[in-house]
């Protein structure tokens, strides 16, 4: 056999095994690089998640333990209104249909600051419209004739007379909210008429 061709069958062995080694090195080579890159963008995404999550957080956490008394008086005259007519001195069902026995019980109490034990839907141990609300605001509540001129409804507790209207004098305050709703209720004689519910915020 010629040494030559001998030889040059060696070399081209050689090369080729080299080059494999070399294929196969730089393949390993840059399947680690790609780990690391994968790494860094896994961080940053996680990094850039918390700090969302951190930022919600501080933003409206304390907007959501806030108590309802804290909103402004606009809102809570006319969410006042709505509970009293539709549920605190009646029944959800009825819709703004007072409950005569309730309603008198409720401002009796609030008159002579002591619970009357009536077997209504308010707090029996309120003694002002505000602590009946469960409310830090100043309200005053009364029922008043719908048409100008008109007779408030006559209430009685007990046997005693009843005013329809509780809570300090909204008179001489500069700013007052007002929220008012038609409610329907015994006039006194038997009859059913429509009042205006009306509650004064400051």
């Amino acid at each position: 056999m010629d040494l030559g061709a001998v030889t040059r069958m060696d070399l081209d062995e050689s090369t080729r095994t080299n080059r494999g080694e070399a294929t196969r090195t730089d393949g390993r080579e840059a399947t680690r690089t790609d780990g690391r890159a994968q790494t860094t963008l896994d961080f940053a995404i996680g990094a850039s998640t918390f700090l969302i999550v951190v930022v919600f957080v501080v933003a409206f956490l304390p907007g959501m333990m806030t108590p309802f008394e804290d909103v402004d008086p606009t809102q809570a005259a006319d969410r006042f209104a709505e509970s009293l007519s539709g549920d605190v001195l009646g029944h959800p069902a009825d819709g703004n249909r007072l409950n005569e026995t309730c309603t008198a019980a409720f401002f009796r109490q609030l008159e002579q600051d002591e619970p009357k034990g009536a077997d209504c839907r308010f707090d029996e141990g309120a003694t002002t419209p505000a602590e009946a609300l469960a409310t830090d605001h100043v309200v005053n509540v009364t029922i008043e004739p719908r048409s100008v001129g008109g007779s408030p409804p006559s209430l009685s507790y007990d046997g005693t007379s009843v005013t329809p209207a509780a809570g300090p004098d909204p008179d001489g305050i500069g700013t007052v909210t007002v929220a008012r709703r038609i409610v329907l209720l015994d006039d006194g004689t038997g009859q059913q008429r429509t009042y205006r519910l009306v509650v004064r915020v400051w």
